[in-house]
């Protein structure tokens, strides 16, 4: 009986797309482990100036983690439904990581979803720490021989630039009328192609499924407990699959990218899901799936003579004036010459990388580290390990607008996306020099 069910899995992985019958796909040791945070009582929703509370759930908020081995290397990729997560509690997770399973800290990325509809980090009992370390236990506890594949999508007419030019001066849409905004071009670009990665476990069946996508997770309008349209993918994936297949959410660069608010709430789910799902019948095999990390660590310095900009505030957002001063002064009393930052590589395969940034990082400079990647595929994964606030482009800061406004979401210096160009570049080189 055994025989025949190894048979059975080696028939149905050479079956897969990309392999022939005479090929023997490449392993590698995958593990994955899911966590489920979803409040069980009224809370407040992050990510507004005005919060709403609820306890109504539309899609469940969970931690999910990816455990990859191959040799001596293992990495972690955990993502987090919540809106954003500090470097002093990836810090602690990923310590608590390695004292509970061996993954090196350095080898771990923890990637916020930046979902608008749960609650911050600071609701749950120790930030999140414990069911994040529990979730790569889990996912390290289940490693398990399965095939590596990868694969391009794109989902147009779902994401947009939010922000426009009037006058000389940047706008978000939402401070126009629908019908005034659409007479403004856009400030910069919107990112529609995206990259998958799938694993398929010798029973043929998927395993789990990443993907990048670069769109703020605020497409729910309703005040609802939501893990936002990564939760429409997985159920939209899941249910033409036949099977719960974890679908893990990397936060593409997306600063100034918003979901197009008058297209139908589900049309998310439908069209990057089912790009997802093209993608796992089309997926190329990674021949060779070695693993490799470049982690760096340094100082990102602060924003130079941060100054409160009270005309343009008055005329951008009026009524949200002394809201912007108090941040502006809060900001003040704890800013500092320059804080922790860290940018992660992991190389899985010959032309496969993933390259993180801790930020809400301008689409523009995000896109531009893709195109010039040494690898095929390439995503740019923001909110991961850290949460410094806005990065806009050189051309965002001549626009102005909130994202720019020294404050709490916003105080890195001016010249901090091209760092993180820079830095992420230096990684993915690396990378691909590396054995």
């Amino acid at each position: 009986m055994k025989l025949v069910l190894t048979l059975l899995a080696t028939l149905l992985l050479t079956a897969l797309p990309g392999f022939s019958a005479n090929e023997k796909p490449a392993l590698i040791d995958a593990g994955v482990g899911m966590v489920d945070i979803t409040p069980t009582e009224e809370v407040t929703l992050a990510g507004s100036p005005s919060p709403k509370k609820t306890s109504e759930v539309r899609t469940r908020l969970y931690v999910r983690a990816l455990v990859l081995s191959a040799g001596a290397t293992k990495v972690a990729i955990v993502t987090l439904d919540t809106l954003k997560y500090p470097v002093e509690h990836v810090q602690r997770a990923r310590a608590k990581i390695e004292q509970a399973t061996g993954i090196p800290a350095a080898n771990v990325i923890i990637c916020a979803s930046h979902t608008h509809s749960g609650p911050l980090w600071s609701y749950y009992k120790d930030q999140l720490v414990t069911p994040i370390a529990e979730a790569v236990a889990k996912a390290a506890q289940d490693l398990a021989p399965c095939t590596l594949g990868v694969a391009k999508g794109r989902a147009e007419g779902v994401a947009e630039c939010r922000r426009v030019i009037k006058d000389g001066h940047a706008w978000n849409r939402w401070q126009l009328k629908p019908d005034e905004a659409g007479r403004y071009p856009a400030e910069g670009p919107a990112d529609p192609d995206f990259d998958v990665l799938a694993l398929t476990g010798q029973d043929g069946k998927s395993k789990a499924v990443v993907y990048n996508f670069a769109c703020h997770a605020a497409n729910t309008r309703a005040p609802v407990i939501s893990a936002d349209f990564p939760g429409d993918v997985e159920k939209h994936v899941q249910q033409q699959l036949g099977c719960d297949v974890p679908t893990l959410f990397l936060t593409g660069a997306c600063g100034d990218v918003n979901p197009i608010y008058s297209v139908r709430r589900d049309l998310f789910g439908e069209k990057i899901g089912g790009e997802i799902v093209r993608c796992l019948h089309q997926l190329e095999p990674v021949a060779k799936p070695s693993l490799a990390v470049e982690c760096r660590e340094f100082q990102m310095p602060g924003r130079e003579h941060p100054e409160f900009n009270e005309a343009e505030v008055a005329r951008n957002w009026p009524a949200q004036l002394e809201h912007y001063r108090k941040a502006y002064n809060d900001m003040k009393k704890r800013e500092k010459p320059a804080y922790l930052y860290f940018v992660t590589g992991i190389r899985i395969g010959d032309d496969f990388a993933i390259v993180t940034n801790a930020n809400e990082l301008f689409c523009s400079v995000g896109m531009s580290i893709k195109k010039q990647s040494p690898f095929k595929h390439t995503m740019t994964v923001e909110q991961t390990n850290g949460a410094h606030g806005y990065v806009p482009s050189a051309k965002a800061f001549a626009g102005g607008s909130y994202e720019t406004w020294f404050g709490e979401h916003s105080y890195l210096s001016t010249k901090a996306g091209e760092i993180i160009e820079h830095e992420s570049l230096g990684v993915l080189a690396r990378l691909k020099n590396s054995p």
